[in-house]
């Protein structure tokens, strides 16, 4: 999966803690467009890039507001440990370097979400709305067994690995309906890599519960009825606990990024184009395409 870079969307970096932090910038939208939507800041998850979860996204999200995105980086100087600060501070950096004094949306998947929920809360003054999509608050013993077998298989060197993560990745009715060869490229899937192992390990002690009432962006949280990674009540925990939070749900898996790319697209962009048009506390119903 490859994001376009047409004539309009440029490369950048920002160093951050010692370390080059890469980012795409779509540029505004082309005039008579959507110039008055706040700009797109998203935000990957674990062991994910710019191209490998944003590719479809991005230039779809790009006709109507800019869009812009970045990939983590591993610090320089992390003393083997990696922390959520780390992360925020690549985030706000990128949105201070790319939009300087502008209130962003802030879409984050996954661990993305978490990070962009915390950012939130803590930089109130940079994020107008927030978009959480399969995200958590506090990892839970269901998690920490995934994230355990993981370890041990990636310790192994085990070909299951890419199996392993594609199982848990994609929701159930998603592989019914598929075979093994079309899933072929993603039961090849990339070795991770040492900045993979310590996001891996961030994930077993996230607990954000404290900052969600914190958190003033106006906040859409997206659940994935059938992901087995995060499981969707964890989505729901964070829409009962952020004050200003609408919730929807997409029949996916964890990997709603690549079984439903055009259900989320069509969800962000309708909340980016009147954030506060349902009111907190309200289920919206889930997106047809």
């Amino acid at each position: 999966m490859t994001t376009p870079i047409d004539a309009r969307t440029t490369e950048g970096s920002v160093t951050v803690d010692g370390v080059r932090v890469r980012y795409l910038d779509s540029g505004e939208p082309d005039p008579g467009g959507e110039g008055d939507r706040p700009p797109l800041v998203l935000v990957h998850g674990t062991g994910g890039s710019i191209e490998r979860e944003y590719g479809y996204l991005f230039p779809m999200l790009a006709t109507r507001q800019r869009v812009v995105a970045l990939d983590f980086a591993q610090p320089v100087h992390a003393g083997g440990r990696l922390t959520l600060d780390q992360l925020e501070r690549q985030v706000a950096a990128v949105r201070e370097s790319v939009l300087p004094g502008r209130r962003v949306t802030l879409v984050g998947y996954s661990l993305g979400a978490v990070v962009a929920t915390a950012l939130a809360a803590h930089r109130p003054e940079l994020a107008a709305n927030l978009v959480a999509v399969a995200g958590w608050a506090a990892t839970d013993t269901q998690q920490r067994l995934r994230g355990g077998v993981w370890r041990r298989l990636r310790e192994d060197r085990s070909p299951a690995l890419a199996s392993y993560t594609a199982f848990c990745a994609l929701g159930g009715p998603f592989l019914a309906a598929a075979t093994l060869e079309q899933l072929a490229p993603l039961l090849e899937g990339q070795v991770p890599g040492d900045f993979d192992d310590l996001q891996m390990e961030l994930n077993q002690s996230i607990d954000i519960t404290a900052l969600l009432p914190e958190v003033r962006a106006t906040t859409l949280v997206i659940g994935c009825t059938h992901d087995q990674m995060v499981p969707v009540r964890h989505s729901k925990a964070l829409f009962a606990a952020i004050p200003d939070a609408r919730y929807t749900e997409v029949a996916s898996g964890h990997a709603v990024l690549f079984e439903r790319p055009a259900q989320l697209v069509q969800l962000i962009d309708r909340f980016n184009a009147m954030p506060g048009a349902r009111p907190a506390g309200r289920i919206i119903p889930e997106a047809r395409v």
